[in-house]
């Protein structure tokens, strides 16, 4: 199961070397439900001790409207990290949300 650690540190880590390594490539982050679901996350903009709220693409090829998702940790089961195109994929992961308001305790 992904914690809060994960998406505090190893997530924002991961994807900020694999765009440095990759530059001008856009990040997609997917992460898919233990239900069969697949979220193409903009951003986490919330993390509490036993979830987390996401902002998610409602139709990832226009990257226009977003939900609002919260989900129990143990929902994902895998959580997948893409770079793209920018001809193919124009918004993906926002890494400038990455100040994400953390509720712990």
């Amino acid at each position: 199961m992904f914690l809060i650690d994960f998406y505090k540190a190893a997530l924002p880590d991961r994807i900020e070397r694999e765009c440095r390594r990759q530059p001008g490539r856009v990040p997609v982050v997917e992460f898919r439900l233990a239900d069969g679901t697949t979220l193409d996350v903009c951003h986490i903009f919330y993390l509490a001790d036993s979830y987390l709220g996401l902002a998610v693409y409602r139709d990832p090829t226009t990257c226009e409207d977003m939900d609002i998702a919260f989900l129990p940790y143990e929902a994902v089961a895998r959580v997948t990290l893409s770079l793209h195109d920018p001809s193919a994929r124009r918004i993906g992961f926002d890494t400038g949300k990455q100040q994400t308001q953390t509720l712990a305790g």
